[in-house]
């Protein structure tokens, strides 16, 4: 029985211990994907920008044709490719200057994600592109994985609105559903802990659910939508998963109505001319 014990126990402690050192590959497996550059339906103005630790992002600029738009900057999915957001976005939002960049060792994108390096990223994107492209407004879109960097995005800078996207209110509190017989609290290096962003936080927000999400369980997008102090459109998809939810027809539309919630009650938070 000693034996036993202990051979479970040691069993027990060897896959432990692969979690703790998968769980960057794990939270991030986009980082082992090719990325095809897609210059179509729209081709649009490639970027690049420098990290303050000499890593080099890749992005996209994609222009509307009007001037003094506004500005929105999307954040994907963990293994979402930032070119096809990219495309997706400017298709929904032909009229606003939209920017999406690839997560550090995503795509053309050099050095390895981790929350502190794609938090650090967003401040530096938002920054960039808000002194360079001066909009009235800017707007974030965060899908999955990206709607906790836009959240922590909300709390460091001024965004007219956000519209998230199957969010979670923390990677910790997904990891212990999945992983229940884990000490995931305290193996756990990548939190992604939206729900402190959200606290007293007054950035309006649109929020698209899928009902039949299997990865970020309702009950997660619920216990963020608690913390949510300034809710301006809530749509659960019915027949959408995780996966399907952007294949539905009701996607479109249902984005273009969160998107408009957003402009009607979002101030204008363009910086002052120097």
């Amino acid at each position: 029985m000693i034996k036993l014990l202990v051979a479970l126990a040691l069993a027990y402690a060897g896959v432990v211990t692969v979690l703790y050192l998968a769980q960057r590959s794990l939270i991030f497996p986009g980082a082992r994907m090719q990325s095809m550059r897609l210059d179509h339906p729209r081709a649009p103005e490639r970027l690049e920008l420098a990290t303050a630790d000499g890593d080099v992002l890749g992005g996209m600029l994609f222009r509307a044709a009007m001037s003094h738009t506004d500005l929105v900057l999307g954040f994907g999915g963990n293994m979402q490719d930032a070119e096809v957001l990219g495309q997706d976005l400017a298709a929904r939002l032909p009229h606003t200057d939209v920017v999406v960049f690839h997560y550090r060792g995503y795509g053309p994108s050099t050095g390895r994600p981790s929350e502190a390096a794609l938090f650090a990223d967003a401040l530096a994107i938002y920054d960039a592109m808000v002194e360079r492209l001066r909009p009235e407004r800017t707007f974030a879109v965060g899908i999955s994985l990206g709607s906790g960097i836009a959240t922590y995005l909300s709390k460091q800078r001024a965004l007219a609105g956000m519209i998230l996207v199957t969010p979670f209110d923390s990677i910790e509190a997904i990891a212990k559903e999945h992983y229940p017989w884990v000490p995931v609290g305290l193996l756990l290096h990548q939190r992604f802990a939206s729900v402190e962003y959200m606290q007293a936080n007054q950035t309006p927000v649109a929020l698209i659910a899928a009902e039949g999400d299997r990865v970020v369980r309702l009950q997660r997008t619920a216990a963020l939508r608690r913390r949510i102090a300034n809710l301006v459109f809530d749509r659960t998809l019915a027949g959408a998963t995780h996966a399907t939810l952007y294949d539905l027809p009701t996607y479109g539309s249902t984005f273009r109505e969160a998107f408009e919630a957003l402009r009607q009650v979002a101030p204008s938070l363009r910086p002052a001319a120097r």
